[in-house]
């Protein structure tokens, strides 16, 4: 029998991945070209890839073609009925290279139904905003899903087709039974320092004296080769198109390897994201913090705060000198 901190836990992630079935009502039964698949080593984005690869199994989604920013086959999109845009935190002029794909997919394809995959939407400029949204506001069916309530308030001014919808990455609950689930009497031995180091970094220091941990650095020399392997081959005509089906093999090896080294630490302390989604979909007590424009505490809000799991950290931002 499993004691109540593990029922709420296991309730909290079984609503969260039934919400998807709201985005299967949008592409059920059509044809559908899923783009946009990060072809890079941020854990993140690749538990958003494979949850979204396990929502389409789960659903039976007839997807007819995959593709990575530089290797979409337009002939597949002309055929599609459906444009499935990956999820993530990249919308915004934060990343410019994914916005513009969109805006590029969103002009050349007026006849087309589109559906942004679950995303937090940020611009520092106020006029790259206006810019896109004109772009946005002018295609007669695009529906975005967006993570919290902030994204879902400025998605208004891009489509009249919003919805608030959980991270892809929710469709891989279950990973861990529920009698592994770190309960509150646990004793603490290990904790992982999960902090990033790029452009959302909020600059904040923590209570752990203890060396910082990023993505990166569960990565080996193997899979940086097969990296740009990967690179390579999606500029070959001949290859191009069947890379999908390898990179998938690929990002389930790396997160066997994520998960299986979260599973050594009883707490995790994060600034990152999807270091507290597969914390917690692991079952780990969870120390979070928020990134540089506040989308961590946002999703927090929206849809963990009933998690038993999580506590909200005490860090306090270096003084600048």
């Amino acid at each position: 029998m499993i004691d109540s901190n593990t029922q709420s836990w296991k309730q909290n992630l079984d609503q969260l991945k039934q919400q998807h079935s709201e985005i299967a009502k949008l592409v059920v039964g059509k044809k559908v070209a899923y783009i946009d698949i990060p072809l890079h080593y941020n854990v993140g984005d690749t538990l958003i890839y494979l949850g979204t690869e396990q929502f389409i199994d789960d659903h039976e989604v007839n997807v007819i073609h995959r593709a990575f920013q530089k290797n979409i086959n337009h002939n597949k999109l002309k055929q599609a009925d459906v444009i499935m845009l990956h999820g993530g935190g990249n919308f915004g002029d934060l990343y410019l290279k994914h916005q513009k794909l969109r805006e590029s997919i969103v002009k050349q394809y007026p006849d087309k139904q589109i559906v942004l995959l679950p995303q937090t939407i940020f611009f520092k400029s106020k006029a790259a905003q206006e810019k896109s949204a004109n772009i946005f506001s002018s295609h007669p069916d695009v529906t975005m899903l967006v993570r919290d309530k902030r994204s879902y308030e400025i998605a208004k001014h891009f489509s009249d087709k919003v919805m608030l919808m959980p991270d892809m990455a929710h469709s891989l609950h279950p990973l861990v039974d529920a009698r592994e689930v770190i309960n509150k009497d646990t004793q603490v031995k290990r904790v992982l320092n999960l902090k990033r180091k790029d452009i959302e970094s909020s600059g904040t220091s923590n209570e752990f004296i203890k060396k910082e941990f990023d993505w990166v650095n569960m990565l080996t020399l193997s899979d940086h080769m097969l990296l740009k392997y990967f690179k390579k081959m999606q500029k070959l005509p001949i290859l191009k198109y069947k890379l999908a089906k390898d990179w998938k093999i690929q990002s389930d090896a790396l997160l066997f390897t994520s998960s299986n080294y979260f599973l050594q630490h009883e707490l995790v302390h994060t600034d990152r994201l999807h270091g507290l989604i597969l914390s917690v979909l692991l079952g780990r007590q969870v120390v979070m913090a928020d990134n540089s424009y506040g989308k961590n505490g946002a999703y927090y809000n929206q849809w963990l705060s009933s998690n038993p799991l999580i506590s909200m950290s005490n860090e306090q931002r270096k003084p600048t000198k």
